[in-house]
């Protein structure tokens, strides 16, 4: 019925009408990793490392989210401390680079590191400790940090005999 030229021609253009619509539907939708695409997330382009509320001495990169579910701050008469969780799309060793570069800054002392498949950093400061875990969550392609920290905030109990001691453990 039609010639080989014209089916050829027909198929061509047909290819070619739709590579146009998908290219357009990218463009209406905003595309990949676009400004508008961040922009709906909450995502700043401009953005900067952050110090999270109630831990003002450890620097939080760009691009890690708290996840306030698997978070919690303890405070007592003789301690302060907690448990931080964050996620995001950030590469295992860039992170632990990070932190190994902006803890001194903030006073603190690298006291113990393991890199592993799973990256534990340990820093302290007279009275505190602060322990920074770092792994990769292959499920939803995500890396995962916890950041426990402890300060003694006081002389304990007063003489009271009471001994009660606090720990802060992960939220599973």
């Amino acid at each position: 019925m039609f010639s080989k030229s014209k089916q050829y021609i027909a198929v061509r253009s047909l290819a070619l009408l739709f590579s146009f619509s998908l290219l357009a539907g990218c463009t209406s939708f905003g595309g990949m990793g676009s400004d508008n695409t961040q922009q709906q997330q909450g995502i700043s382009s401009s953005s900067q490392p952050y110090y999270p509320p109630d831990f003002r001495e450890v620097l939080i990169p760009d691009g890690l989210n708290m996840n306030r579910e698997n978070s919690m701050y303890v405070k007592t008469d003789s301690f302060n401390g907690g448990v931080l969780n964050f996620e995001g799309r950030i590469d295992v060793i860039s992170l632990s680079d990070f932190f190994e570069g902006s803890m001194p800054k903030n006073g603190w002392k690298l006291s113990g590191i393991v890199k592993a498949k799973n990256y534990l950093l340990i820093f302290t400061k007279p009275d505190k400790t602060c322990m920074i875990t770092i792994s990769e969550n292959k499920l939803n392609f995500k890396t995962v940090v916890n950041i426990y920290i402890s300060q003694e905030s006081g002389s304990g109990s007063g003489g009271s005999g009471s001994s009660d001691s606090y720990s802060v453990s992960p939220l599973n």
